[in-house]
């Protein structure tokens, strides 16, 4: 198995709306630490909301995103460079994101860039163990998703 299939694994749970398999893209916290490192902006805005984000937390913002209303949740991404060792992968994207959701006052888009690392446990299984957001432009950021729906 290699770490690119963490990552389509981490689309079909959007398009399928898959809780169990968005959190199984994720570290086990009894081998390695998540880390979350949101966007400059939503840090700013949201301070309170992931200064003690973990994966219980992740949790919370993808249940409370809810299944899509209308349409089809689209997540595209471009690799723009990547590091790799013997057992961990750095990834750098860019990504635009859309999510038919439930909240009026929300964006139903979000885009920026994503510096995704992934290591190997002692099993041969790849995971997400750190995952920092950028904004780029104008849009809302996926971190900006992270804080309006981690309590909703």
């Amino acid at each position: 198995m290699t770490a690119e299939i963490v990552l389509d694994n981490l689309k079909s749970a959007f398009d399928e709306y898959n809780v169990d398999n968005y959190m199984r893209c994720f570290v086990d916290t009894a081998v390695r630490q998540y880390e979350f490192i949101p966007s400059q902006e939503a840090q700013a805005n949201y301070a309170g909301v992931f200064s003690h984000w973990n994966l219980e937390a992740e949790r919370q913002y993808f249940v409370h995103l809810g299944p899509p209303t209308t349409g089809t949740p689209l997540l595209s991404d471009t690799l723009q460079s990547s590091v790799v060792s013997s057992d961990s992968v750095t990834y750098v994207y860019s990504y635009s994101l859309f999510f038919p959701h439930h909240r009026s006052n929300v964006p139903q888009l979000v885009s920026g860039n994503m510096q995704i690392s992934l290591g190997m446990d002692n099993q041969g299984l790849w995971s997400i163990y750190r995952w920092q957001d950028f904004k780029v432009g104008q849009d809302s950021t996926w971190s900006y998703w992270k804080a309006v729906f981690s309590g909703s």
